[in-house]
Order: C-alpha cells, then structure tokens, then sequence
C-alpha cells in the first residue's frame, strides 16, 4: 500500500512554498510504499491516491488510463524563456509538458528568472532523483475527473507519476489551470 508522505523534508516544503507563492500552479503530492507489482500497477496506486488527495472521491478511476513515457516526451519544450515579438509583447512557448507548465501558468511567474530556475532545479532534485533522466515516468489521461476541466478550458491539463530509480517514493504531479 502507497502512503501519503506528509511530512515533507523541511528543504523540500519551504522550496513548494516558495514556488506556490510565486504563482506556481502545479500540485506536488508524494507518496511511499513497499508492494508487489508492475511498474504500472504501482504508478497506477499513486495516480488514483494523489487524484483522493485532490478532490477527494469524486473522480472515476475505471477511466484512468496511462503509459511511461520518455523523460524528453514528460519534459516538453527545454527553452521556456519568453521572447519578444514587439513592443511590450512577448511570445512564449506552448504548455507541451513538465517544464513548461512549471514556469508558464496562466497568470504568470513572479521572481526573477535565474531564482526560479534555482528553485525548478531544486524541487527536481526530489522529485526525479539523479540521473534524472533515469527516472520512472507514467503520463496520465486528464478525462477521468473534475480536476482537469479548468485546464480543459484553454491553459492545459496533465497528470503524471514519477518514481526515481532506486526508489519506493512517487510523486505525483497535476497541472490544471485556466486563466
């Protein structure tokens, strides 16, 4: 059985708070447990736990569905620096994964760049492991729960599993969010 971790390490929940308050709009949720079981099976439990943690049992889990994916398809677009096309105009890329849905939510981050690249390295520490890379990787269908129609509207949803290499600890992330 996964369990929820809530007492975070003091490192880890100061840097999720430091992000929350800079307008960051992912949900990190962790969990730890030792039981028999496929990869899928297990990133299965995570999913469904993290989903309980959310919006409690208002979700139908026979409509999850998952598969791994690559660390680069779970990463998405590397380069998430805004770019500007005209005066007081800037582009950004589209939300296509982890990274990009870190650093653009709809309302934009607060802070300047090279601090909160810090704390994206930071918070990846925990969260993928070293190498990342070698992570474990589940992307989740976002058509199972309330929890993903925000997101629907137009910013984006997603909701992944990670479980570092060597590890018995899962993260579980959702991004859903609309302007």
């Amino acid at each position: 059985m996964l369990t929820q971790v809530t007492d975070l390490e003091a490192e880890l929940d100061a840097l999720l708070r430091r992000y929350s308050a800079s307008g960051g709009v992912l949900d990190y949720m962790f969990f730890q447990g030792v039981e028999p079981g496929t990869p899928l099976q297990l990133h299965r439990a995570a999913a469904l736990s993290g989903m309980a943690i959310l919006v409690g049992p208002t979700f139908d889990g026979s409509k999850l569905a998952g598969e791994p994916v690559s660390y680069r398809t779970f990463w998405g677009t590397d380069d998430v620096e805004k770019k500007p096309i005209g005066q007081n105009a800037w582009s950004i890329p589209n939300i296509d994964g982890y990274k990009t849905a870190f650093f653009h939510p709809p309302h934009h981050m607060r802070g300047e760049s090279r601090e909160l690249n810090e704390l994206f390295a930071a918070i990846n520490r925990f969260v993928l492991g070293k190498p990342p890379e070698s992570a474990e990787i589940f992307a989740w269908s976002t058509d199972w729960s309330r929890y993903f129609d925000a997101g629907h509207e137009w910013w984006g949803a997603f909701y992944w599993t990670i479980r570092p290499a060597d590890s018995q600890r899962f993260t579980v992330i959702g991004a859903s969010t609309t302007d």
